[in-house]
């Protein structure tokens, strides 16, 4: 099989053509130095012994046997050779085509990670050089590899440090001004204001603070995602009961439209968050007494996910960067931060999904979440 595909290359049809008429050339050059020296000599002997007729010479008709016989044996020798040089070279074919497939093997487990794979058992050839070059890259890619892995597991742990720091003072904070809150009796209505726009930004502050740690972590690929199969019409159920809230405040409706039978194998909690922050930007860009529609449908490649609203909708200028971390379209909020849906990017792609966007302006934007089976 492989001797079959080697022929449709050009560079081997080309070899083998330039072999037989190389060894054509030389059959016909022998061929004819040969019939040019029988006639050569018939001449002489003609003209030395004065025989008018080739047939009447005995020596003559033994001379051109030989010769007729050295002929054959040296065009035979010649088609021999053609064979051994066709032989030869689907041989070595043969034996460079298994090291490519050899090499081939190498280089998608390298592609892979796995970078203990072993090159020295290539024998010396044509491709020796690249054996030497793709083992050095192998060394080096284990070798950083090993310090990057290294230097995540550092970095999570300096995440958790800065985490555990920063959380402490804030809970500390918020314990406090919750107590003051508590007793908002024996405080007058100034004092009372600023107490509650305290309350107000110590919240913003500890979600910004959990957020932008959350896209630390996946960004230095430093979560692990614990999948489970479940149904994707409770999971958006459990959503809704989440963002109640949100939607009661604007009096807007949440409709879903999900068969009962499709399942996602996803991680949950963090499929939650994104999911969440996607209704969320939904919500806070439609109009009061709207409703917003969860559909989806699945097939043998991934499980596809809607969410329409009708809103605003977001500007030609801003579609390309609404995805793009801390930015804030022409529409934003002063309170926003522009993570929500970044974040929400970062958590899909990382549970081999991907997420995009239509809009228009004054009509209403759709986001298409697709989910690919393993």
């Amino acid at each position: 099989m492989h001797i079959i595909n080697s022929l449709k290359n050009k560079n081997v049809k080309r070899y083998l053509v330039l072999s037989v008429i190389t060894v054509l050339i030389c059959t016909v050059v022998i061929y004819s130095a040969i019939f040019f020296l029988n006639r050569n000599i018939a001449d002489q002997v003609i003209t030395k012994y004065n025989v008018h007729n080739l047939s009447e010479s005995l020596a003559l008709q033994e001379i051109n046997g030989n010769i007729s016989t050295i002929l054959y044996i040296a065009c035979g020798c010649i088609f021999c050779a053609l064979i051994l040089v066709v032989v030869y070279f689907f041989l070595a074919l043969n034996k460079n085509e298994k090291e490519i497939k050899q090499m081939r093997e190498y280089v998608k487990d390298i592609s892979n990670r796995n970078y203990t794979v072993d090159l020295n058992n290539l024998s010396e050839s044509e491709i020796s050089n690249l054996k030497d070059e793709i083992y050095k890259i192998v060394l080096e890619l284990k070798e950083k590899a090993e310090n990057l892995a290294t230097d995540r597991e550092n970095l999570s742990s300096y995440l958790a440090d800065i985490s555990h720091q920063i959380r402490t003072p804030l809970m500390a904070i918020t314990s406090m001004v919750d107590a003051i809150i508590e007793n908002e009796n024996n405080l007058d209505n100034s004092t009372r204001k600023f107490i509650y726009e305290i309350s107000r930004q110590l919240n913003q502050i500890n979600w910004l603070v959990d957020n932008l740690l959350k896209m630390a972590q996946l960004d230095t690929k430093t979560v692990e995602f614990n999948r489970e199969s479940i149904r994707l019409k409770d999971f958006i159920n459990k959503i809704e009961n989440n963002l109640s809230i949100f939607l009661e405040l604007k009096n807007q409706r949440l409709i879903t439209n999900i068969n009962e039978n499709i399942e996602i194998f996803v991680d949950a909690k963090w499929l939650t968050e994104a999911i969440e922050n996607i209704i969320k930007n939904c919500i806070e860009h439609s109009n009061e007494n709207s409703k917003i529609i969860v559909s989806a449908s699945q097939n043998s490649i991934y499980t596809q996910i809607e969410i329409i609203d009708s809103g605003n909708g977001i500007s030609k200028e801003d579609l390309p960067k609404i995805f793009d971390k801390f930015y804030k379209g022409r529409g934003a909020s002063n309170n926003s931060f522009g993570i929500g849906l970044s974040l929400a990017k970062s958590i899909i792609e990382n549970q081999n999904g991907e997420i995009q966007v239509e809009s228009e302006e004054g009509i209403g934007s759709k986001f298409i979440v697709k989910l690919y089976r393993n």
